[in-house]
């Protein structure tokens, strides 16, 4: 059977070459990639460690504030709330060192305000990015149970640190993602100290000594 051009053609259109196929997995790929690369460009701020070993009551905690940036920031602002049934706020370090923010602020709690949140604001005089501590949060527990210290974003009002800002002009409101942190706390075992050792191990001997007496007794009688 002899085909016409028109209908050669027709049959060419139809087929799939192994050239359209590499073609159309390496845009697959392409897509996939770009894919992924959005969904890692982030920006991260979090406590660490994320979760605390179990600490006995009255053991005091150290949560570590980062950030970790892929677009460059000039600063911004964090709001950080803890249980203060189980935590009791006891200071917040700002990091040193060439990489430490150039300015810093911290505010609350106020008085007898406990369940306030902490406000952090840390900004540099040159935009960063990357890894960056902020500073260190410590801790005391007080009651025994799981506690959590979450991170938010601050308000955008007056008299709030604010949230985080590009370092490049229009210096715009950067999208940021939080972690905070969980801990859980037991009830701290009372130590016995060297005096109580020594009162338990002569009690010990005398138990001892008075279970052998009483052994050697019922032999006498049988």
């Amino acid at each position: 059977m002899i085909l016409s051009k028109q209908e050669l053609s027709l049959k060419k259109r139809g087929r799939v070459t192994p050239r359209v196929v590499v073609l159309n997995v390496l845009g697959f790929l392409l897509v996939g990639l770009s894919l992924v690369s959005t969904a890692g460009a982030q920006n991260v701020v979090r406590l660490n460690p994320s979760e605390v070993p179990i600490a006995p009551v009255s053991s005091t905690i150290a949560l570590d504030l980062e950030l970790q940036f892929t677009d460059v920031t000039s600063g911004g602002g964090t709001e950080v709330s803890y249980d203060a049934s189980r935590l009791t706020f006891i200071s917040f370090e700002f990091a040193t060192g060439p990489n430490a923010p150039n300015a810093s602020f911290i505010f609350g709690p106020d008085d007898h305000q406990l369940t306030q949140p902490l406000k952090v604001s840390a900004g540099w005089d040159s935009g960063v990015t990357g890894s960056r501590s902020i500073g260190t949060f410590l801790f005391s527990v007080n009651g025994a149970g799981p506690a959590e210290v979450s991170v938010a974003a601050s308000p955008n009002v007056s008299g709030e640190p604010g949230p985080w800002y590009d370092s490049l002009p229009p210096h715009g409101i950067l999208s940021v993602i939080f972690g905070g942190a969980t801990t859980n706390s037991t009830l701290a075992v009372p130590s016995l100290g060297t005096p109580g050792l020594i009162v338990c191990s002569a009690l010990l001997i005398l138990f001892a000594i008075f279970m052998m007496s009483k052994r050697e007794l019922l032999e006498t009688k049988e």
